[in-house]
């Protein structure tokens, strides 16, 4: 999927709990607000079924309530989220901060808040008359319906807020989707760049990760000038000052071009899955390398990251497709880093572990059958320095052979 830098932006900013919970509060100023404006349809048999004291009895359960809930809420969420920071990895943190359930859940405790106390304001000021009581006494009871539902959803979501299963799983969902996405779209929409960048550079003016790059609207500046531009980064590097991140193959432009194709390529402090299939690979693998430290040796969940690993790495397709923007040149991702990325630290930090070894030669013998040449190459390169490891930390001799014989054929 390749956004536009303005979309990715919106996007990457709707997964902020801050903007959820804005977002909500200000429906519940619009519905608090709102009676005064549908009260008069009502007919006037109801006006006097509901009166003031009704209404700000149902509102005050409202607002004794909900402030001391939504924070409550909120405190087990940070202490879930940094549990899986210590216990995980760190890079898990981002990821479930940006969890749509925990978001709406917490949202909709505050906005019930928010709209308790705007109601209550508004009452006491003498704002309502008669009728208009019934409305945001019907209201109240279809916030509380919500909160209601926001409850049990919350009850479900803690079961397994911060745990490992669950936060692994969590990992695993983001980079399956940034996988398959790459994968469908292997070059970004362009052609493969398969030989040396030319041109002339534009270069980059910071430090930082390359966290998107806006095709389209490269591929409309190439258009404009009538050149074609190689892309020489990949989301995922790290760029400093001077780095040259595009070379555009035409005549040379003004510096106000220049700037517009340089802020093409956006970079942060941070990386992001989006576009980067190999930082979720990334973040996989240093699950496993915490349950394998001293302090956790849990083997079994570096066992599990493993056969998560090889269901990421069996997506792998680097087939060209039609390109979206045939005037972009993108380098391909490299088959052998995924594989070193994904699996290597492992290998490392469980060579004197025998069911670690046997599990990453099995999962090194699926990917040697792999379609792709690369992947198989990379696989059975892995294979062999993994087995030199294991020659070199595995005490019992039965069990260097058990390994060497679940490695892939050469």
């Amino acid at each position: 999927m390749n956004l536009g830098r303005t979309f990715w932006k919106l996007r990457d900013l709707a997964r902020k709990v801050w903007i959820r919970v804005a977002l909500i509060s200000t429906l519940a100023l619009v519905s608090a607000a709102v009676a005064p404006l549908i009260s008069w349809l009502l007919p006037e048999s109801l006006r006097d079924r509901i009166d003031e004291a009704a209404a700000l009895a149902l509102l005050s359960i409202l607002n004794n309530s909900m402030l001391t809930v939504a924070t409550f809420s909120l405190s087990v969420m940070v202490a879930a989220h940094h549990f899986a920071s210590s216990q995980v990895t760190p890079r898990s943190h981002r990821l479930l901060r940006s969890d749509g359930r925990t978001q709406s859940v917490i949202s909709t405790f505050i906005g019930a808040f928010v709209y308790a106390l705007v109601s209550d304001v508004i009452i006491n000021a003498g704002f309502y008359d008669g009728r208009d009581f019934l409305v945001v006494y019907a209201t109240t009871m279809a916030v509380i319906a919500l909160v209601i539902v926001a409850l049990i959803r919350w009850v479900d979501q803690l079961a397994g807020l911060g745990s490992i299963e669950k936060t692994t799983g969590r990992v695993d969902e983001a980079a399956t989707l940034a996988m398959k996405e790459r994968m469908a779209s292997p070059y970004l929409g362009g052609r493969p760049l398969d030989r040396e960048p030319m041109g002339w550079p534009v270069t980059t003016h910071s430090f930082g990760y390359v966290r998107h790059i806006d095709m389209e609207a490269l591929s409309d500046l190439a258009e404009r000038l009538g050149a074609e531009i190689d892309v020489a980064v990949q989301p995922g590097d790290w760029v400093g000052p001077g780095d040259p991140a595009l070379h555009v193959v035409g005549p040379p432009v003004g510096p106000e071009v220049e700037e517009e194709l340089r802020d093409a390529v956006l970079t942060g402090d941070l990386r992001s899955f989006d576009q980067d299939p190999i930082f979720g690979l990334s973040v996989m693998c240093e699950i496993a390398e915490r349950a394998l430290s001293p302090g956790i040796n849990d083997p079994g969940t570096a066992i599990d990251v493993l056969s998560r690993q090889s269901r990421l790495l069996h997506l792998w397709d680097s087939t060209s497709e039609e390109p979206e923007f045939p005037r972009l040149h993108v380098r391909p991702l490299s088959a052998h880093q995924a594989v070193e990325v994904a699996l290597d630290p492992i290998a490392r930090d469980g060579a004197a572990m025998v069911e670690i070894q046997l599990a990453v030669q099995e999962t090194l013998a699926r990917l040697a059958t792999h379609d792709h040449p690369e992947m198989r190459e990379a696989a059975r390169w892995l294979s062999r320095r993994a087995l030199d490891r294991a020659d070199q930390s595995l005490l019992l001799q039965e069990d260097k052979d058990r390994v060497r014989a679940a490695a892939p054929d050469d």
